[in-house]
């Protein structure tokens, strides 16, 4: 059996916290993506409604 070196289990222990953090990025991207999902409509509701108000109120754009 062959006797691990110290620089062998210092990079193991990197490839460990490495694939650690890649797994907490996925799982970030990935509550990010179902998040917006659910938020979209809500903000494409809201962009129509702004629109609407935005054309009622043009003439207050134009005041002094």
């Amino acid at each position: 059996m062959k006797c691990a070196t110290r620089s062998d289990l210092h990079g193991e222990g990197y490839i460990k916290k490495s694939k650690e953090a890649l797994s907490k990025i996925r799982s970030l991207r990935e509550n990010f993506r179902s998040r917006e999902e659910k938020i979209r409509p809500d903000l494409e509701k809201a962009r129509k409604i702004w629109e609407k108000v935005g054309e009622r109120f043009k003439w207050w754009q134009s005041l002094p």
